[in-house]
């Protein structure tokens, strides 16, 4: 069985969410993983992190890194001969490390994710499905992103903040392939996301805010401190 090495860069920012991102990770069915965590907050936030040895924690001092040179230092600690995205704000289904690893070796690709996924604003209480058709080009959404590691040792992140991922994701010179796993991954809209969400847009499809709720089950309670976020 492959390791496999998911990397979360995260910060001060998302303190609450950080339990929750963890939790998600130790109750995967994929036995052979580990969570790479990157701190650049101010001061260490190792307290949140549980003992397990399939947790690494790393405190940067805090400085300007762009997200897309915090996944590459992420990417160089990590172990894994395939390299999953873990970001520390959304939810991820038991099975979500398997399916990926799964899609992966069966389809050949060098990178495979979602490029139809469920948004969740616990504030609001909307949700959508963002469905990708600006053009030709395979995509598939960051935070539901694995690739082979030798991808990311051919072409690493360029120094962005935003948009890191798409630029890999285009320029990799692999293979892509979208998955139907969409119930695996929910993306959290809330006060603190690192990038734009426009769900006016057209690739923005509301959807009844209960196939969330359902998918998310028991986890919802989880989200009531986004009641009192700033939107």
């Amino acid at each position: 069985m492959k390791l496999v090495s998911c990397i979360m860069p995260t910060s001060a920012a998302r303190q609450q969410f950080i339990p929750l991102a963890i939790d998600y990770f130790l109750r995967q069915d994929y036995p052979d993983a580990e969570l790479i965590i990157i701190d650049d907050s101010p001061q260490s936030q190792e307290y949140l992190i549980p003992a397990s040895p399939k947790l690494a924690y790393v405190h940067l001092e805090p400085r300007s890194w762009s997200v897309g040179i915090k996944r590459n230092y992420a990417c160089s600690r990590a172990k894994g001969s395939i390299i999953l995205h873990w970001d520390d704000d959304d939810w991820y289904a038991p099975d979500w490390i398997s399916r990926q690893v799964q899609v992966l070796e069966q389809t050949g690709a060098g990178i495979c994710g979602l490029d139809r996924l469920h948004f969740f604003n616990p504030s609001l209480q909307q949700s959508w499905q963002y469905i990708y058709d600006y053009d030709s080009r395979p995509w598939v959404a960051g935070a539901t992103m694995a690739y082979l590691r030798e991808v990311w040792e051919r072409r690493p992140f360029p120094d962005m903040q935003v948009g890191e991922d798409n630029e890999f994701v285009w320029n990799a010179g692999v293979a892509v392939v979208a998955h139907d796993h969409t119930d695996g991954f929910i993306s959290l809209l809330h006060g603190r996301n690192t990038s734009p969400k426009h769900t006016s847009h057209r690739q923005w499809k509301p959807m009844p805010v209960t196939v969330v709720q359902q998918i998310l089950g028991a986890d919802l309670e989880r989200y009531a401190f986004c009641h009192q976020e700033p939107q």
